[in-house]
């Protein structure tokens, strides 16, 4: 059964619990309060929302958003706009950031551990504490001014 834009989404105990939105590709998140719990909830004021998508938050638009202490652990971000982002603390184990925009994001304590960060770019982000173990990158890696990426791994 395939899911169409605007379908309910209903739990296994048949109660409503969100709507389907599509590829998150055709929304901006720019600048909202992401908790994840599982599942995505995006908080706005008053306003709570679920969204599901199969497409995960690839192509994404998430600048300025606050993930502190997402739970993003294998969270498909190729391509993601992840630009001034709050990711302090959060959980990016295994994530895919391949050419994910992450230029003047606050990764500070963030887990992202085998991470994929080929084509990425973390101009001015602060990596400070972040666990870096088996991150994934490249040459096409762009890293905060100063950083040593050597340092990594040989």
């Amino acid at each position: 059964m395939e899911r169409k834009k605007g379908d309910l989404l209903l739990s296994w105990q048949k109660k409503p619990v969100g709507v389907y939105l599509g590829d998150y590709s055709y929304y901006n998140l720019k600048a909202l309060k992401v908790c994840f719990f599982g599942q995505s909830i995006i908080r706005m004021r008053a306003f709570e929302a679920l969204f599901y998508t199969e497409d995960g938050l690839r192509f994404a638009n998430l600048k300025w958003a606050d993930l502190r202490k997402a739970d993003l652990r294998s969270a498909d971000l190729r391509s993601a706009n992840l630009r001034s982002s709050n990711l302090v603390c959060a959980n990016l184990e295994n994530a895919d950031l391949e050419g994910a925009n992450l230029k003047g994001a606050l990764l500070s304590g963030a887990n992202l551990r085998n991470a994929d960060l080929r084509n990425a770019d973390l101009k001015g982000a602060n990596l400070y504490g972040a666990n870096l173990k088996f991150i994934i990158y490249d040459k096409n890696t762009f890293w905060p001014h100063g950083f040593k990426a050597s340092i990594l791994r040989a």
